[in-house]
């Protein structure tokens, strides 16, 4: 008998994020015995926060295990190197959890960085081969390019950062368009028995039928979404909404529900 709490893209001490500490998070495990954090926990890529941000993800992990919930952290493009772990599969590899962002060439294509992305990216999987460990492995790595500063002698000036902010909200729009097909077709070809797909990575919460399979996308804890949350309760999977009153989120509405069994 097991209850899995799974959340994503909380970025810790990100500028939209609404979570500032643990504690708003309490409510949600309740009943749990484990959770899994789907990517995107901190902002390691923030020089600033990045050590904030991580001491507030250990604070959750251990607010999580006093209460008797077992925490496994899955690493998003923010925080590649925070865990060992890129993914889950639970239901007998019928539901498949990771981050989402390998379903991209580039990553994230709203980005300036997208195009240098995209070339390490190719360059990682020439070096390995293509198959399901190094497609996950190359984006860690191409993902760790960015949190190192890699790509930041390429940075555009002000001006034309300025410039690329419409192109860039165009991309984000295509991208939310596009992500539950390509994440279904990243599936089919190195994870094809997943039935059920979990990620988060664009901040856009929704739940899409894609040649026989259900993408489900838990959104984030900030602009511009509204977060949910999926429980795995035995054989049933669950989508909630959550609710944010009084500084503390807890379950709300029942989005969708599945015996996936």
């Amino acid at each position: 008998m097991s209850k899995t709490l799974i959340l994503s893209d909380i970025h810790f001490c990100g500028s939209h994020s609404k979570v500032k500490s643990a504690e708003q998070l309490r409510h949600l495990w309740a009943g749990c015995d484990a959770m899994v954090l789907n990517g995107d926990t901190t902002e390691v890529n923030a020089i600033r926060h990045s050590e904030e941000s991580k001491q507030r993800a250990a604070e959750l992990i251990a607010l999580a295990t006093q209460n008797g919930v077992h925490t496994t952290y899955l690493c998003g493009n923010h925080d590649p190197v925070e865990s060992d772990n890129d993914f889950m599969w639970f239901c007998e590899e019928k539901v498949f959890v990771f981050h989402g962002h390998a379903a991209f060439e580039t990553l994230a294509p709203w980005s300036w960085r997208a195009k240098f992305i995209g070339q390490v990216r190719k360059k990682y999987i020439q070096e390995s081969g293509d198959g399901f460990q190094e497609q996950l492995e190359a984006v860690r790595k191409a993902s760790f390019d960015v949190v190192s500063g890699a790509f930041d002698s390429s940075r555009p000036s002000a001006f034309f950062l300025a410039l690329l902010g419409i192109p860039a909200a165009i991309q984000v729009l295509l991208g939310w368009k596009r992500f539950p097909s390509l994440t279904s077709h990243w599936i089919e070809q190195y994870a094809p028995s997943a039935k059920f797909v979990i990620v988060g990575h664009t901040h856009h919460a929704g739940i899409w039928k894609q040649n026989g399979r259900v993408i489900i996308n838990t959104g984030c804890f900030g602009f511009p979404s509204h977060p949910r949350a999926v429980v795995i309760d035995n054989d049933e999977l669950i989508v909630y909404r959550l609710r944010f009153v009084d500084g503390h989120y807890s379950l709300g509405k029942v989005c969708s529900s599945w015996n996936v069994r």
